[in-house]
């Protein structure tokens, strides 16, 4: 229960700090990001200027009381070309950065044992946004990521170097 407080209170204060920002013309976004460093769920996007932008991604999943399975991810993209091809499309490419945490928590019914289990990762790559319309975008980014999961294997064990493909679909305002 701890556990999700924390989460909630994490995530409120991420979206409403973030929404603080500068505004203008569609630098804002909002829907959905599956990737192993941006995290599995709901995300949120904002440009701070032309060229440099905030994403951030909360994935969580509750089954019973029982097991819990969440993800945080967090991504700074910045734009190094930009086109606009007509009115109905534009594209970006950026490199980013980015660091996740990811966590499993679980119960034993029969035992009442309690078992954490958590990973952080952070990494970088390249990526293509295509936006139609002004308003449709879906972000498509390949890089490298280190993973290391809290084990009680040796150190080098918990290392995991992997190659990210990460996908997403949202709505900017």
């Amino acid at each position: 229960m701890k556990y999700r407080k924390t989460l909630l209170i994490l995530l409120m204060l991420l979206v409403f700090g973030i929404s603080a920002l500068t505004a203008s013309t569609y630098i804002r976004g909002i829907g959905a990001q599956v990737g192993q460093l941006s995290a599995d769920g709901l995300s949120f996007f904002q440009k701070f200027d032309e060229t440099s932008a905030l994403q951030a991604t909360v994935g969580l999943y509750l089954r019973g009381n029982s097991y819990l399975d969440y993800s945080v991810g967090v991504e700074y993209q910045h734009t190094f070309f930009s086109a606009a091809y007509q009115d109905w499309f534009a594209s970006d490419l950026y490199w980013f950065a980015g660091l996740n945490h990811r966590g499993f928590a679980s119960v034993d019914s029969s035992t009442g044992q309690y078992g954490y289990a958590p990973s952080f990762g952070i990494g970088g790559g390249f990526g293509v946004e295509p936006v139609f319309l002004g308003h449709f975008s879906v972000p498509v980014s390949f890089g490298y990521g280190v993973f290391y999961a809290v084990d009680e294997v040796p150190f080098i064990e918990r290392l995991t170097v992997t190659f990210l493909a990460q996908i997403g679909a949202r709505y900017r305002f």
